[in-house]
């Protein structure tokens, strides 16, 4: 089997890209030849996650509803065997590691090692195509995921995420945790699991990424003999429900007491994605994050001004991606929030990013993608969030960061729209 070579442009790596016959895609990114790393790195992946609560069951004719937490509950449940054996135990063994998460958009099962590579392989591609679920291990595992997320809700950084998501959006998915919660984890039945794994866990709705010391074409025998075994075919589209999420927030404010010595403060502004100039997701993200950077990253003014001023004690920033939305989140812990809110909100309304400044972060980040290459977790990160983003490897990152431009740039600031916002502040119960 000829494999597709793709030519990473501007940073000197190929990658080798194959779509098996049951709908697999397999992308692997071999060590340049003179590497001394022996180290490799494995992400065995489904387009399943949170979000995905309302959808058409294999075999079945009829939109279905599912409770909230599933696909993270199912990811927990991977890990169970008919013969008791555990993934866990068998890369301990082979001095490996292995690890699976769960986000909105995905389930990814990863391991890492620097030996018994075709074992591991087997191994990994064996147990996630292996469900096993009983009535028993399901509700074993209902009383450790709901403690888990009850620990959380007593988290007041968790609860303020948790609580500008609700606040912020009306029917998108987004509005719920990964976990789900303590009501929704108890209606979970191994049915649900196994019409949830029919549907997602199949070979065309999955990836296989590798990367680090690892040939090509061993891979790719080493996961079809493997496959063989399953009897895998290449199923149709899935149907999903979509939303279409309303502009306006649910709630704008809301206080929650808690036993806090720091404030916590989530805030989230949202806006109209079709507002922007851009089309291109891909570009639309990069002219985005290029703005958190510059305006609010750990050399800013911003960041600067806050810090000496003493109004938070932490912050982050960062936009988020939600179907026809964009939002523009902040988390921070404030030690000062009438001045800081002040602060913020009149630097959004006068944003601004010089050129010079544009071109010297552009320059930082083109030098951040080539030193990407000589790291295979990284690398394989990498080509995972693209393809679960934009359902793509994109080939020429570097060429997409040096075509950026101030003119772009500011279009992209003028569309920022900050007026429709949510926050929600963890106080201290005094």
């Amino acid at each position: 089997m000829i494999m597709e070579k793709i030519e990473l442009k501007n940073v000197d790596k190929t990658i080798y890209r194959e779509v098996l016959d049951n709908g697999l895609e397999i992308i692997i990114i071999p060590n340049n030849e003179f590497s001394k790393k022996k180290n490799y790195y494995f992400n065995y992946g489904t387009y399943y996650g949170a979000l995905n609560n309302e959808f058409v069951p294999k075999g079945e004719s009829k939109m279905t509803r599912f409770p909230n937490g599933i696909a993270h509950f199912l990811e927990h449940k991977m890990f169970e065997s008919k013969d008791g054996n555990k993934p866990f135990d068998f890369y301990a063994k082979t001095g490996s590691y292995v690890n699976a998460f769960t986000s909105y958009k995905s389930t990814c099962y990863i391991v890492t090692g620097n030996k018994k590579m075709k074992e591991n392989l087997e191994y990994l591609l064996t147990f996630v195509n292996s469900p096993y679920f009983t009535d028993e291990n399901v509700a074993k595992e209902q009383g450790i995921i709901s403690e888990e997320a009850a620990m959380n809700d007593d988290n007041p950084d968790y609860l303020a995420y948790k609580t500008i998501n609700k606040n912020l959006y009306k029917l998108s998915p987004y509005n719920t945790p990964i976990l789900g919660t303590v009501s929704t984890i108890k209606k979970i039945t191994k049915e649900d699991l196994y019409a949830c794994y029919n549907t997602f866990y199949r070979p065309s709705n999955m990836f296989l990424v590798v990367g680090g010391a690892v040939s090509p074409d061993e891979v790719l025998k080493i996961t079809t003999d493997t496959l063989a075994r399953f009897n895998l075919e290449k199923d149709k589209d899935i149907k999903i429900k979509h939303y279409k999420e309303p502009v306006k927030v649910v709630k704008d404010y809301e206080e929650i007491k808690r036993e806090v010595q720091v404030e916590k403060l989530a805030m989230g502004f949202k806006m109209e994605k079709a507002k922007f100039p851009i089309k291109n997701k891909v570009i639309l993200d990069l002219y985005l994050n290029m703005i958190v950077s510059l305006c609010f990253g750990s050399s800013s003014e911003f960041r600067e001004m806050i810090r000496k001023r003493h109004l938070v004690s932490r912050s982050g920033y960062y936009f988020q991606d939600v179907d026809n939305i964009i939002t523009f989140m902040v988390e921070a812990d404030v030690l000062n929030y009438p001045v800081y809110i002040k602060e913020l909100e009149n630097y959004l309304a006068n944003l601004s990013i010089e050129e010079k400044d544009l071109e010297r972060m552009k320059k930082v980040w083109i030098s951040s993608e080539v030193i990407k290459t000589d790291y295979a977790d990284n690398l394989v990160d990498n080509v995972v969030d693209e393809l679960v983003n934009y359902q793509k490897v994109i080939d020429n990152y570097v060429g997409l960061i040096k075509n950026m431009n101030i003119t772009t740039m500011r279009e992209v600031i003028s569309s920022l729209d900050f007026s429709n916002k949510a926050i929600v502040r963890v106080v201290g119960e005094k």
